[in-house]
């Protein structure tokens, strides 16, 4: 048992440093995130649906979207800042349900858990951005927490409590069923093990009710198969384990095999509490080490093969922030597992998490300093400089759900492919572009009235791509229907050529294209888009401007 002064002992210590730096980094990234990019924008619209069914019309379960909601109703939303302060809250809560969970266990700090997960600058960007990656995170640790109290008390009422957060879990996202999952195996692994099956049901009938919880989206899953067939390029190995490595790699790339040996650690002694007899039984409130090992090391192995298998079902190339809420779960499993050890290597923990705090510093304070677009500055800019009859094309499409966000002024504007809505990411739209000939002619014939017309066109795109293709000699070529041989569904082969028919059409009839000064341009960014104005009209091609 710890001693009654252990808030004083050295990991405690460190690790109440070590959070108030964490929460220093939070608000830091606040005053540098900037404005919201697409998939926020999306989610704030889906947000404003009346309906509950309309806060389900996203890729995300329900539990975003209505805090997002609420947060609306009580007279936060009025302003960037303050929506984003949601998403600080919700990383907050996930440095916090770390604590509870490292407390719940063995009375001990998750200092190695702060130090690989909550420093992590993917984990604090993705994490307080207004998506449901963050909030999937807290509710994962939340339900491991509740499960290392069921563990040592196993009634009806911490049952009901393990329910509520499986529930919660999977209402924030839809793969958090597959760690729901892995943590439900754990915990009846150690109850089948101790031979407490009324205790291992009670698991079983919480993981239930999360799966029951996921029912009213089952259309969802089936209409969705469809319509987002332009994400769903494969699984592939090499897209996963590089997604993954710069997702564990930081602060630097080598830490990723801290990782794997903390896991295989972990599953290795689980492994070796399923080889040994049941120990005596433990006071109440408390539980053994063997059945903390076997609970985190199961846990982990289960979650990180059914992470894998859900990837591989849904065919999607995953990104970094897809493996927040596993990455939160291996976290604490990895400080519950080392707590059992003894002092000895409590102390060699504590200096290597330590080591790993100040490595961090600098790299995390350097990525935090980025803004997830610069579109909301294009597009405020344009809403008082573009006039009435003049013309904006934004480029590639989805960057338009941010663009329309933004934009509240006269001129008329579209992308490529031109869309009849931008509030969402209408694949199902896009798919039919990708299979429509001739798809530019409404945004070529706008072009062409505003320019005819003495007005100007603004096109809001990559500088990078545009200035690389100002001199082609020929635009390029129309592409097949879809699929393509080797990328399938992607939509990104026809908006390179969408994007490349349209710079070719300017180019060679306008007579002047010049690039606007570009105001995040000494800075990281996501969606980085350069703004040009075309003013004048040729009729033939003598040469580009």
């Amino acid at each position: 048992m710890p001693s009654k002064n252990f808030l004083r002992q050295p990991e405690f210590l460190a690790a109440a440093g070590i959070t108030l730096v964490i929460v220093a980094f939070h608000f830091y990234f606040l005053l540098h995130a900037g404005g919201f990019w697409r998939d926020e924008v999306n989610l704030l619209n889906v947000a404003n649906q009346n309906s509950l069914s309309g806060l389900a019309h996203d890729s995300f379960p329900v539990l975003m979207p209505l805090l997002v909601k609420i947060w609306y109703a009580i007279g936060l939303g009025s302003a960037d800042v303050n929506l984003r302060m949601l998403g600080v809250f919700v990383g907050l809560g996930s440095v916090t349900a770390l604590w509870v969970a490292g407390m719940a266990a063995r009375r001990t700090p998750p200092v190695v858990a702060l130090v690989l997960f909550t420093l992590n600058s993917t984990v604090i960007s993705y994490g307080d951005e207004l998506r449901a990656y963050g909030l999937g995170s807290l509710t994962t640790a939340l339900l491991f927490a509740a499960a290392v109290f069921l563990l040592k008390q196993p009634d009806w009422k911490r049952a009901g409590v393990f329910a509520l957060c499986a529930i919660l879990s999977v209402q924030s996202l839809f793969h958090n069923a597959v760690l729901v999952g892995a943590i439900c195996l754990g915990a009846i692994a150690v109850y089948i093990r101790n031979k407490n099956f009324p205790a291992a049901l009670k698991v079983f009938i919480g993981g239930l009710c999360a799966a029951i919880s996921l029912l009213p989206y089952s259309h969802n899953f089936i209409s969705g198969r469809e319509t987002t067939v332009v994400l769903r390029t494969g699984f592939s190995w090499t897209k996963f384990f590089g997604e993954l490595k710069t997702a564990v790699g930081f602060p630097l790339a080598q830490f990723e095999w801290l990782w794997v040996l903390l896991a295989l650690l972990a599953i290795f002694l689980a492994i070796k509490v399923l080889f040994r007899k049941t120990e005596a039984k433990v006071p109440e409130e408390n539980c053994s080490d063997s059945d903390l090992r076997l609970l985190t090391g199961a846990t982990i192995f289960f979650a990180l093969a059914g992470f894998l298998g859900f990837l591989q079902f849904t065919a999607l190339p995953g990104q970094p922030w897809y493996f927040l809420p596993l990455m939160i779960l291996m976290a604490i499993g990895f400080d519950v597992t080392l707590a059992t050890f003894q002092n000895k290597t409590k102390f060699l923990v504590l200096i290597l998490a330590l080591v790993t705090f100040f490595i961090s510093l600098p790299f995390t304070k350097a990525d935090l300093n980025y803004r997830f677009t610069n579109i909301d500055t294009w597009a405020v800019a344009l809403s008082g400089e573009a006039k009435p009859n003049d013309y904006i094309v934004v480029s590639p499409w989805f960057t338009g759900i941010t663009f329309a966000h933004y934009f509240h002024g006269a001129a008329g504007w579209n992308t490529l492919p031109p869309l009849p809505r931008h509030n969402d990411h209408c694949y199902d739209l896009v798919q039919g572009q990708m299979n429509t000939t001739n798809a530019l002619a409404p945004v070529l014939e706008q072009i062409t009235t505003a320019l005819r017309g003495g007005h100007r066109v603004w096109f809001l795109c990559p500088a990078d791509f545009v200035k690389a293709s100002l001199g082609m000699s020929a635009p390029p070529p129309d592409l097949p229907a879809p699929p393509l041989p080797q990328t399938g569904w992607l939509d990104e082969p026809y908006s390179g050529m969408w994007t490349g028919q349209t710079i070719y059409f300017l180019a060679h009839h306008a007579k002047s294209f010049n690039e606007a000064s570009n105001p995040d341009s000494a800075r990281r960014t996501g969606e980085n888009s350069g703004l040009f104005m075309i003013e004048g009209w040729k009729d033939e091609a003598s040469g580009t401007p």
